[in-house]
């Protein structure tokens, strides 16, 4: 096969040229929204399950939709499935239905340009993709079904079937048009197995619940270095577990995966927005100020000598108003991050701000300017230079960010 011959080569055009010419087709047995996960499993020899979480942690990183949509146009539907309509272009032909073709533009167009705004982790993340698929076509290429599965079969005469009868046989002379009855086979005697106990999801969800448990514990004692998002990421972790576990014996033993699949998938979500937090690497060791791993941050600073030098929260919302700061005290400098909630600081009417403003996902007003990024800008107020001084760094993982005058 074309894709067998690159295995051990480093030809990108050539593996490229064997992804291409091997790709498998979308089975209707195995379609859970198109297919597409269910045929790059097939073609590879890998789990099914495996592959639909590979397509949910790209959709939350970025870029995860767009791939899918992607392999539903690339990838042919079985000719051995009866025609759908509903999926067909044109109501008759066999292929990819025309709003998918839509929604592949719009939704490119949705991930791409933000990705050129400054959402970098959106290259990243398809970047990635990209080798994950040259690596698993140069390591696994001579594994699964290539190419499209399932062409119904062209008939043709058997070679054991010897000559045809003649079509007229007055006397009867041709034995093999000779009938005998024949005593039916004995059907074959079917064993009952008892059915096996699948212990895999309670046994796993229990060890996740005590994980989950433990960090918990961690966190309420204090621990240097345990956030919040320690808690979903252990229950994760044993989850995830269970699901490789519930991989290699589900062929011999008949476990089923899919309740871990449906607990999996919220804790990847809650993990992945927990550990988006952006951090600066001049506080990262000797932060000193108001943190938290779990829980909102609040404070209204009256005078500059109680402005403290950060307010960060791991999961939970940042609200911090420099509004009622007495006039004619010392320059402020503050930081406020989240790695998943809303931020809001306000200044006063008529501060010098300097303000650098970061986040991952959600809307950004940093005094009037959007964007993803808004680096040293300085905004003297309406009335010019000479009011308090104020320098704020705010960052945010997911969630909303505003910096405003009060």
């Amino acid at each position: 096969m074309s894709g067998a011959g690159v295995k051990d080569g480093t030809d990108v055009a050539a593996v490229a040229r064997g992804v291409w010419e091997t790709r498998p087709a979308r089975r209707e047995e195995d379609t859970k929204v198109a297919g597409v996960a269910g045929a790059i499993a097939r073609r590879y020899a890998l789990d099914p399950t495996l592959v639909r979480v590979a397509f949910v942690v790209w959709a939350i990183v970025g870029g995860g939709v767009l791939l899918y949509l992607l392999g539903w146009l690339a990838l042919p539907s079985d000719p051995a499935d009866p025609v759908r309509r509903d999926r067909a272009v044109g109501g008759g032909r066999r292929g990819a239905p025309t709003l998918v073709l839509i929604a592949t533009v719009v939704v490119a167009i949705a991930t791409l340009a933000p990705a050129f705004d400054g959402r970098v982790m959106t290259f990243v993340a398809l970047g990635v993709a990209a080798v994950a698929v040259y690596l698993l076509h140069t390591g696994r290429s001579d594994l699964g079904v290539p190419g499209t599965p399932g062409r119904p079969p062209v008939p043709s005469a058997r070679p054991d079937d010897g000559p045809v009868p003649v079509a007229w046989d007055a006397l009867g002379a041709d034995p093999r048009r000779w009938s005998l009855p024949s005593a039916p086979a004995p059907a074959p005697a079917v064993a009952t197995e008892p059915r096996p106990r699948r212990v895999l999801t309670p046994v796993t969800l229990a060890l996740a619940l005590v994980a989950a448990g433990l960090a918990g514990v961690a966190l309420l004692l204090g621990i240097p270095g345990v956030t919040g998002v320690w808690v979903p990421a252990a229950a994760l972790a044993v989850v995830g577990l269970g699901l490789v576990v519930g991989s290699i014996r589900s062929r011999a033993t008949g476990c089923s995966r899919r309740g871990l699949v449906f607990v999996a998938i919220p804790l990847l979500i809650a993990t992945v927005i927990g550990s988006l937090a952006v951090t600066s690497p001049d506080t990262e060791d000797g932060f000193t100020g108001d943190q938290r791993g779990v829980g909102d941050v609040a404070a209204t600073p009256l005078a500059a000598a109680q402005v403290l030098p950060g307010y960060r929260t791991g999961l939970g919302d940042v609200t911090l108003d420099l509004s009622r700061l007495a006039p004619g005290g010392p320059p402020v400098r503050t930081s406020v991050e989240s790695g998943a909630g809303d931020l809001t600081v306000t200044v006063p009417a008529t501060a010098d701000v300097t303000v650098t403003c970061a986040h991952g996902l959600g809307d950004m007003d940093c005094l009037g300017r959007s964007g993803n990024a808004v680096t040293g800008l300085v905004d003297l107020g309406p009335d010019g230079p000479g009011g308090p001084v104020i320098d704020l760094q705010v960052r945010n993982g997911v969630g909303d960010v505003e910096v405003r005058r009060g």
